[in-house]
């Protein structure tokens, strides 16, 4: 599997609804695909740009980013993108007419009801995790752009089946964490590359481990393993997984095969921060999130930037994350839950979770929620 080359999603919809539609060529390498800059834009690219994107909106209502702040970024009074919400689609149908009307975009009665009508899909929601290898498998056919929010997945072969399908049908694939798209980041990729790291220490702030505790990972993926220091093993130790605090430690492979460790702390430590250790900087350096402070800038400097990163890979920018990287990420996560469900605590290597072994998904921090249980009843366990 590779990064793909992407296509003008407007002339795919314009013209071919089969998923084999011609792709344009980029200008980006493998090895810079990070961070590459995208291809000089085609004339229908240009034209396209023109007009906000379409989208559609997966898993809305509960425990949704959607819900709580991308659609009103993407359709509140002020836009802060270039992009549309049109249709949307939640499996409780109530809440999918209540989001209908609140944004002014159209309910579909299928999860599959938007394909051929939006020019990329945008899933907000974290108790369609379980589901996810179904509810996206149409568009990742299509070969549209899809935001699927994390964890993405709750088992390595659930995952595995969305990658082969993105890589496939070269459907450009964000998998994001507001933690891993901002200025800070960018900062931190710069000094991880000035010299060879030896080790870090990390925070976050988390409840439990599937919803914020993954921030972390998502974090130090983008600034550490996507550097060039894959992740090989990890170990969570913590009294449970649904209440903080917990403690990851993560082993890297480095430069010719060197290894070093880093650690993660998830609990009540503000958004995150991360110190950072080189051969050159001993000491370190530290590098903290922040959200901003007031209007607007609570919501460009932490929220915005993930949708800006979607946008710009559904124009046809090179994807921040490789197919292989985004699989590694949901590695590392499915070895953190392997770690504590059943080898206590001790460190679980990446390549030996077993594929077809599944994380849980319901939440025992939010008792009575019927998300979980209206999944199952549409889509089996």
């Amino acid at each position: 599997m590779s990064n793909s080359p992407f296509i003008s999603r407007r002339r795919f919809l314009r013209d071919a609804p089969a998923a084999t539609a011609a792709t344009a060529a980029t200008a980006a390498t493998a090895a810079t695909a990070a961070t590459a800059t995208a291809a000089a834009p085609s004339a229908d690219q240009r034209e396209a740009r023109k007009k906000p994107l379409t989208v559609g909106a997966l898993n809305i209502g509960v425990y949704s980013h959607l819900a709580a702040m991308w659609a009103q970024l993407i359709n509140g009074d002020m836009s802060y993108t270039g992009m549309q919400i049109t249709h949307c689609w939640d499996v409780d149908p109530a809440r999918s007419e209540g989001f209908a009307r609140q944004y002014g975009c159209q309910a579909v009665k299928t999860f599959d009801g938007m394909l051929g009508k939006v020019d990329a899909i945008i899933s907000g929601g974290y108790y369609n995790h379980a589901w996810n290898h179904i509810l996206h498998a149409p568009y990742l056919e299509a070969g549209i752009p899809n935001l699927i929010n994390r964890p993405f997945a709750n088992s390595v072969g659930k995952a595995r089946q969305m990658i082969e399908l993105a890589s496939k049908h070269k459907a450009p694939l964000l998998v994001p964490s507001a933690l891993g798209h901002n200025d800070v980041v960018a900062k931190a990729r710069q000094f991880v590359a000035s010299s060879p790291v030896v080790g870090y220490h990390a925070a976050a702030g988390a409840e439990d481990y599937p919803t914020h505790g993954i921030h972390g990972l998502y974090f130090l993926s983008r600034v550490i393993a996507d550097s060039g220091y894959p992740i090989e093993s990890v170990s969570f130790r913590a009294k449970n997984w649904h209440a903080p605090p917990g403690l990851l430690t993560y082993e890297h492979r480095g430069k010719d095969d060197r290894r070093f460790f880093g650690t993660l702390h998830t609990g009540n430590f503000g958004v995150g921060a991360l110190h950072i250790h080189t051969e050159k900087t001993g000491h370190g350096r530290t590098f903290e999130l922040t959200i901003g402070t007031g209007a607007p800038f609570n919501q460009t400097e932490f929220w915005a930037p993930t949708l800006w990163a979607f946008q710009q890979v559904a124009q046809g920018q090179t994807m921040p994350q490789t197919y292989e990287q985004i699989l590694a990420k949901n590695q590392a996560f499915m070895a953190g839950w392997r770690s504590h469900l059943t080898e206590q605590g001790r460190p679980v290597r990446l390549a030996d979770v077993p594929p077809d072994w599944q994380a849980p998904v319901a939440l025992p921090n939010r008792p009575g929620d019927p998300t979980y249980g209206q999944f199952r009843k549409a889509f089996g366990k």
